[in-house]
């Protein structure tokens, strides 16, 4: 019954056209309406059918338009494509410039934290922007998971390098650096919406997902990056793969930071205080160096692939 109210809606001008067609008709051969009337119902019939061709026309030229903006996307990779290089660094470029949010799922987060974060925040500071930005990163109390992430990057082949040097100490660094900065940034940009999730599990890849398109690179932007744009099938099953991921890891409440203002250039002490409110006290064994080194990391680090 519903489908066949959907049809009579759909068809109702042609419907009326053929209804008016058919009482014209009938009307002249029983010769009950004047020439008049039948001419005028005759021009009637005309304009509805006018407005049913101007109609299916207009649907015709949508759907043709549609489909060739479609092949033309297929056509220049945009909706799946992979890129590396200089390629890579424009394509991220692209998709923080203006972005209302950023979701990114990795490890340590050494490049959101040294460039995509302090950009996003730059660019939607002048406008009073609101700026929604979600980190999922390794938790830094695992010494044993991180111990696992320095020694399996250590056993893939040759990247740029840098993984030679790698330690469980300067990756609980890095990871500790990106949290301060979160918080460093929260504190400094009230429209900015940051929270941190503590991940038990690592993964080559790191995905960057912004307003416009899923960004999924691994290991810098010698590799090979895939760029996925949003309104693909295969956009809406990524997002919700890494929204079931968030929802397993665990929510660092950055909220409490707000307890703990920092400086421009935070204390050894107020790092150390902030830390302690998040539940995440930095090791025993920390010295003020150890924490310094965790703020330079935090506020001053530059583009790692720069």
């Amino acid at each position: 019954m519903v489908r066949a109210f959907e049809w009579f809606l759909r068809y109702v001008d042609v419907i009326v056209a053929l209804l008016l067609a058919m009482a014209v008709v009938g009307l002249d051969v029983i010769g009950v309406a004047s020439d008049k009337v039948v001419q005028n119902a005759t021009v009637a019939t005309l304009a509805v059918v006018a407005i049913v061709l101007l109609r299916d026309r207009q649907r015709s030229d949508e759907s043709v338009d549609e489909t060739h903006r479609r092949l033309d996307r297929i056509e220049r990779g945009a909706l799946v494509r992979e890129v590396s290089g200089a390629e890579c660094t424009r394509a991220l470029t692209e998709a923080r410039r203006q972005t209302a949010r950023w979701y990114f799922k990795g490890a340590t987060g050494t490049y959101v934290r040294a460039v995509t974060l302090p950009e996003c925040v730059a660019s939607a500071r002048p406008f009073r922007r609101p700026l929604r930005f979600h980190l999922e990163i390794l938790d830094p109390r695992d010494e044993d998971l991180c111990d696992r992430y320095v020694r399996f990057h250590k056993a893939l082949p040759a990247g740029d390098g840098s993984e030679d040097s790698w330690s469980v100490k300067a990756t609980r660094q890095e990871l500790y650096a990106t949290i301060l900065a979160a918080c460093w940034y929260g504190q400094r940009y009230e429209f900015l919406d940051i929270d941190v999730c503590l991940s038990t599990t690592y993964s080559l890849l790191r995905y960057e997902e912004s307003d416009t398109c899923l960004i999924i690179t691994q290991r810098g932007p010698n590799f090979p990056a895939t760029i996925i744009e949003r309104g693909s099938s295969t956009y809406d099953c990524l997002v919700s793969e890494l929204y079931a991921s968030r929802k397993q890891a665990r929510v660092l409440a950055l909220h409490k930071s707000k307890d703990t203002p920092l400086g421009e250039e935070p204390t050894p002490d107020e790092i150390r205080a902030l830390f302690r409110v998040l539940d995440l006290a930095l090791p025993d064994d920390y010295s003020e160096k150890d924490v310094k080194e965790v703020r330079a990391l935090a506020l001053s680090q530059t583009n790692p692939y720069g």
